[in-house]
């Protein structure tokens, strides 16, 4: 029993060590003729590939012959023009066909002579493997939605909750939507909306990569660690928004300015960090964003905006403009903010459809 178990792990060695071992997929028809041998055919679509491994460079030309009699005929000596190297210790001879060189419904066989072929096959049996996971398309599907939801999140949604808590406070005083102010309600609607595109967009990138890390330690690329390190930073500390809020004491408390400020703060962090993986993105990330100029100017429009629009109306608000004003600045704060707004969507529609158009080459 020993002895029986010895020989046979020693050919097994002695056959991996001797004979190439490529392996044959369900797309694939392998032939063996010796040890030291072996052709593999195989179907990609209406493409067949035949490839010859052969340690001793023995096999010159081979036939690929049908019942009707049809054969095609496979030159791998010295003097054909077919693509020859050397893999795995064996000399290897590569060609490419056509499956409408053979007739459909009938068996086909590898001849080396009229002694030596192979077993019958039809080409119909080639398949190829099961997909698993996803394919490339799909995922670049995830990333493209990925951007546009981030796009709408952080370029729309953020800067018009913003605007309504800065500027907006006077408009529609005299009215309540369900017993809260108009500008508190767009503001947290606002950022709330804000909130759900980013989850989501962190949920369709982490499906595209296969919740596969890139951040650090991941050994990415250096801009993707960067942009995988700012993304998730800012879209924690923007999830925590909302939730802090929940906490915070009342309007005429005496420690409700410390909420003030540290709920203002965050949101300045987060935004920062965001617009800079965004910035990142559109420069670096160059087969979905394919105008990185054009892309950079519109990333940057609604911060730019906001601030324009905030330090505008603070001067116009201050004590020194006011008694030299015929009008009030509140006349100016609904179209003012509504134009904002309006700008913010025609950002985020533009840049998406920049993205949608992405790895076009």
């Amino acid at each position: 029993m020993l002895l029986r178990f010895t020989l046979l792990l020693l050919l097994c060695i002695s056959g991996t060590s001797n004979a190439p071992n490529p392996n044959c997929s369900s797309n694939s028809f392998c032939y063996n003729p010796t040890d030291s041998q072996k052709i593999i055919l195989t179907k990609d679509g209406e493409n067949l590939k035949l490839k010859l491994f052969d340690e001793k460079s023995e096999i010159q030309k081979l036939q690929l012959v049908q019942k009707n009699g049809k054969s095609v005929e496979i030159d791998c000596s010295a003097e054909s023009g077919n693509s020859k190297n050397e893999e795995n210790g064996a000399k290897s001879c590569e060609v490419n066909l056509k499956a409408d060189q053979f007739e459909k419904n009938l068996p086909l066989s590898i001849h080396l002579s009229d002694s030596q072929s192979s077993d019958p096959f039809s080409l119909d049996s080639l398949v190829p493997p099961l997909q698993t996971g996803l394919t490339k398309d799909q995922r670049r599907s995830f990333s493209k939605a990925h951007a546009i939801l981030m796009i709408f999140g952080w370029l729309l949604f953020v800067p018009t909750g913003f605007l309504f808590a800065r500027i907006g406070k006077d408009l529609f005083k005299d009215e309540l939507w369900f017993g809260t102010a108009v500008w508190f309600q767009v503001h947290r609607a606002a950022n709330f909306m804000g909130v759900v595109c980013i989850c989501t967009s962190m949920l369709c990138i982490f499906i595209s990569q296969q919740w596969t890390w890139k951040g650090t330690g991941s050994k990415s690329k250096y801009w993707t660690e960067v942009h995988t390190d700012l993304g998730v930073i800012s879209s924690v500390l923007a999830v925590a928004q909302p939730i802090n809020s929940l906490f915070r004491c009342g309007p005429t408390h005496s420690r409700r300015i410390i909420f003030n400020w540290a709920h203002r703060i965050t949101g300045i962090i987060a935004y920062t960090l965001a617009l800079t993986a965004i910035i990142i993105a559109a420069v670096q990330f160059k087969r979905i964003w394919n105008e990185p100029l054009l892309e950079l100017v519109l990333v940057c429009l609604p911060i730019v905006i906001c601030l324009v629009v905030t330090i505008v109306f603070t001067l116009l608000e201050s004590d020194r403009f006011r008694d030299k004003a015929a009008f009030g600045p509140h006349i100016l704060k609904l179209p003012a903010v509504f134009w904002a707004v309006g700008v913010f969507f025609c950002i985020a529609v533009a840049l998406s459809l920049l993205v949608v158009n992405g790895y076009q080459n």
